[in-house]
């Protein structure tokens, strides 16, 4: 509702000396000196006041000359940069779950510490990237054991069990079934 309501430039002014969220998407802001604009959240330094235009949507600001700022993305419909960090180290978790996961490797390819991304991965899948990458591991044991004649000691290895026995203690504990029990009911029960 408030999209409708006129926002003066002084208070606009004001939530970009704040970064204020909440008037993210209700207007738009572009520094002459850099071409660049922002949404009113935005942590790039603030600028010189005289050297600010309020623009009420994208496209204006675009038509105008200035080029999104790569910090707050403000041509995204939805910029969530955590989601998206989120998002590709699961693909990368989806691509290499056979594999040897090291999460400093995949932390540093993502650009952040393997602590940062473990606190987001938990706070958007409600998993460590290691339940996830396990999770991941037993639901394709799950596809061989069902799909395959493949050995037990075969699957273990092929959805990326370093042992047996640590493949039996994970798969029991999210099927509550050995992987002998599994494949015999074929995932029916």
């Amino acid at each position: 509702m408030k999209k409708y309501i006129k926002i003066l430039d002084s208070e606009k002014w004001q939530a970009v000396i704040s970064c204020d969220r909440k008037y993210d998407g209700l207007f738009f802001y572009g520094v002459k000196t850099t071409g660049i604009f922002c949404i009113p959240s935005c942590k790039s330094k603030t600028p010189i006041r005289e050297n600010v235009i309020f623009f009420d949507n994208p496209v204006k600001a675009l038509d105008s000359g200035f080029r999104p700022c790569k910090r707050c993305c403000p041509d995204k419909v939805d910029f969530q940069p955590n989601l998206e960090l989120v998002e590709k180290a699961e693909n990368i978790f989806h691509t290499y779950f056979n594999k040897q996961v090291d999460l400093n490797d995949i932390s540093k390819e993502l650009g952040v510490s393997a602590n940062h991304l473990s606190r987001l991965f938990k706070q958007h899948t409600k998993f460590t990237p290691t339940q996830y990458i396990i999770k991941l591991r037993v639901e394709k044991a799950k596809e061989f054991l069902k799909q395959s004649d493949m050995n037990i000691l075969e699957v273990s290895y092929a959805t990326g069990f370093k042992s047996l026995s640590n493949f039996y203690k994970c798969f029991k504990e999210q099927t509550e079934l050995t992987p002998s029990e599994y494949r015999k009911s074929r995932g029916d029960l």
